[in-house]
């Protein structure tokens, strides 16, 4: 039994792949074996290497994403998640789009911040390095409530 996590940003070089290298990074060893991670972009460059600010500022906390390869979202990885983490709102609309349907499993990331007052966590393509660390400790900063989420979802799943 697997739980799968997909994240998905707009181009899959920047929020996406920061937050499946941290998610993997700080995931517990007791559930690395049973969670499935990866990301995708709704208008993902496929192929492309993530942004080397995006790099620098997972390798500020420990995940190493150099070797990621950007995706094109589709319906096909949507169906086979368990649990799909969206950057905004909009990312949202288009994973609705792709199923015909609202997507019942598909969460804003920044849902499980706590006392975070926006959902969203904005694009730092194109900003300098400063944006890309506010970012990524953003994202590390939705981790711990995801990771307890993930966490009782695997014990639902096993019973």
């Amino acid at each position: 039994m697997t739980f799968s996590v997909l994240m998905v940003c707009t181009g899959n070089i920047c929020r996406s792949p920061m937050a499946e290298g941290l998610l993997l990074h700080l995931l517990p060893e007791t559930l690395k074996p049973v969670v499935a991670v990866q990301s995708a972009g709704t208008h993902g460059l496929h192929g492309n290497r993530a942004e080397p600010h995006a790099v620098k500022a997972a390798a500020a906390h420990g995940a190493d994403i150099s070797q990621h390869r950007a995706r094109a979202l589709d319906s096909g990885m949507v169906r086979s998640a368990d649990l799909v983490l969206a950057m905004e709102k909009y990312h949202i609309d288009i994973i609705n789009d792709l199923l015909f349907f609202r997507c019942k499993y598909a969460l804003l990331l920044g849902t499980f911040a706590a006392n975070r007052e926006n959902p969203e966590i904005e694009d730092p393509y194109g900003l300098p390095f400063g944006a890309y660390e506010s970012c990524a400790g953003e994202i590390v900063a939705c981790l711990p409530g995801l990771i307890d989420h993930i966490r009782r979802q695997v014990d639902m799943k096993a019973s």
